[in-house]
């Protein structure tokens, strides 16, 4: 059948073989002989720190199909069979859970599209021989016969062994790989079912997904059956959370310290653990009642100083967003008082005090912070907006309200709004 889709090619090049050029003057032939488009994208995959030469290169390699990638567009792989078998044997050997062992599924979301494995159930012996049926012509990479990587020792050494005893092992492993994932979507169903009573929802009732109630969170430790098992069902939880906000499964070890270190802690603390893989930080803090999940973002601080005028917005470092001002259809700024003197944008720095109309005695940024139930480690992010040495707005929220318009008697186009609009929650 004719496929009504359009189709382009990608070659990676990792910057590790001296025959990766040539490799990619083969893609670019074989492309110009099939009328099909060609991106050569040059990435660096050498070995990182706390990484594998494969890991790396691996990274690198999918860092640049996601940013390739468009809206709802699908990145085709070639993995076969045999990688799925040794995919799971390595998971296996590094004592992976059910989500692990599972291995590759044939489809899944990947950036802004999606990641499909067409010929995942089909062995590399059934490719070669088509290939060479129809008289194709590839490349080989010769690091492919390195057995210092693991991948490579599995292939060459482990699996003929086993294939001699149990002719079938690669297909049954791929089987197995397909049963765990029909369990992790169990799994998945039943942490999503638990989880909709454990999201923090905002006043209009929007979930905030990288937020959870630590109440009813804990109480999922009471509902274990088994002692042996007391936290299954709250790692489980603690796992889909932190999967769905696209941040890295930690390990048994890290989970292990989320629920006694942050969730079981005393009331009044305000407990860290945080782990990395693969170049994404994410840490799990706990402020009052409620748990959140954040990465480094959280922790970057905008220590510079700006100038807001009436007609140019700023950008904050550190994608802090931006801010500007426009015209007002809410609780809003007389323009011109608000221009009479110097606009400027700070950050905290501690001590900062606000009056809520000037001569009035102030008020501790502080105690403002916590009556609104700010978390400390976001209070250093939120811009403060000064009107000459007076502290009118912090974030989006007016302290000074003598400033503040009277709508009922003041035109509405005479006043404006200071708006940030932030890129990270």
């Amino acid at each position: 059948e004719t496929f009504k889709a359009s189709f382009a090619a990608v070659y990676i090049d990792h910057g590790l073989s001296p025959n990766a050029k040539k490799w990619g003057m083969h893609c670019q032939h074989i492309c110009y002989e099939l009328d099909i488009p060609l991106t050569i994208i040059e990435v660096d995959g050498r070995t990182k720190k706390d990484q594998g030469p494969e890991a790396s290169a691996r990274i690198a390699r999918y860092k640049a199909f996601a940013q390739l990638l468009e809206k709802d567009e699908t990145l085709l792989t070639a993995q076969h069979l045999d990688d799925q078998a040794e995919t799971l044997l390595l998971q296996l050997l590094r004592g992976s859970g059910v989500k692990g062992l599972s291995a590759m599924p044939k489809i899944k979301s990947f950036a802004q599209g999606f990641l499909c494995r067409p010929v995942l159930d089909y062995k590399k012996q059934d490719i070669l021989n088509y290939a060479r049926q129809h008289q194709l012509h590839w490349i080989e990479d010769e690091s492919n016969d390195e057995q210092c990587f693991d991948r490579n020792y599995l292939r060459h050494s482990v699996l003929p062994l086993l294939e001699e005893h149990w002719p079938a092992v690669r297909e049954n492993f791929a089987k197995s790989a397909e049963v765990l994932a029909e369990s992790q979507s169990l799994l998945d169903q039943m942490a999503g079912s638990d989880c909709y009573d454990l999201y923090v929802r905002d006043n209009q009732g929007n979930v905030e997904y990288n937020k959870l109630l630590l109440q009813p969170t804990l109480k999922l430790l009471k509902q274990e059956p088994s002692d042996n098992h007391k936290s299954a069902r709250l790692n489980n939880v603690l796992r889909y959370w932190i999967r769905i906000n696209h941040f890295p499964t930690p390990s048994k070890k890290i989970l292990q310290q989320i629920i006694s270190n942050v969730l079981q802690a005393r009331q009044d603390a305000m407990p860290l653990v945080s782990w990395q893989r693969e170049d994404v930080y994410c840490a799990v803090r706990r402020y009052r009642d409620k748990l959140y999940l954040l990465d480094s973002a959280s922790s970057a601080r905008d220590r510079n100083n700006y100038l807001l005028n009436e007609y140019e917005p700023v950008e904050l470092g550190h994608n802090q967003g931006i801010i500007q001002c426009i015209p007002a259809n809410k609780t809003c700024f007389k323009q011109k008082e608000l221009f009479s003197k110097t606009l400027t944008i700070r950050f905290r720095k501690g001590g900062e005090r606000y009056r809520r109309a000037i001569g009035e005695p102030s008020h501790s940024l502080k105690y403002w912070f916590q009556e609104h139930s700010i978390p400390p480690w976001k209070r250093e992010n939120i811009p403060l907006i000064f009107w000459g040495d007076e502290l009118i707005q912090v974030g989006n929220s007016i302290v000074c309200e003598q400033l503040n318009t009277d709508q009922s008697s003041n035109p509405l186009q005479d006043s404006v709004v200071i708006l940030w609009q932030k890129e990270n929650n």
